[in-house]
């Protein structure tokens, strides 16, 4: 899969890159983890924020892959939201997606540790990626969540 990585202030997305952001998210958090919340946030407007999108450059017209956003969190930069389509998952995708993350926490927030939440089954994963657990594991949603830090480099 090519895939190509657009990093954004929400301002500067089109309608439908909104549309795409915005329908991702409902469908893995809502529908699929049955996770009954809103997803339009102030934070997604923020100026300081910053949001991923993933598009698989192998098809026409481009599928929408996969998402992340990264926020300023107490002095942190603090990704979420991070999100993969179904066409996405199994492909290698989700490590390019949370390598492109980082890189896009560290230029917005550079000097900062990144954090995030990880639900349970994914905590290897961002082990893999550097990320260490640190607190104590909570639930939101009905998931379990282990917030992990990924020091300042």
């Amino acid at each position: 899969m090519n895939t190509l990585f657009i990093t954004s202030r929400f301002f500067d997305l089109s309608a439908y890159e909104i549309h795409a952001l915005l329908k991702l998210r409902a469908d893995v958090f809502v529908t699929e983890q049955g996770w009954a919340h809103t997803d339009i946030e102030d934070v997604d407007i923020d100026g300081s924020s910053r949001h991923l999108l993933a598009y698989d450059l192998s098809v026409r017209p481009m599928p929408f892959l996969g998402a992340a956003r990264v926020i300023d969190e107490d002095g942190r930069a603090k990704l979420g939201r991070i999100c993969l389509s179904p066409a996405g998952r199994g492909t290698g995708v989700s490590t390019e997606l949370i390598e492109a993350a980082v890189a896009m926490a560290r230029e917005t927030f550079p000097d900062r540790e990144i954090v995030l939440d990880a639900q349970g089954p994914l905590v290897d994963f961002y082990r893999r990626h550097g990320f260490e657990p640190f607190g104590e594991p909570f639930e939101l949603g009905g998931i379990e969540r282990q917030p992990m830090v990924l020091s300042a480099t």
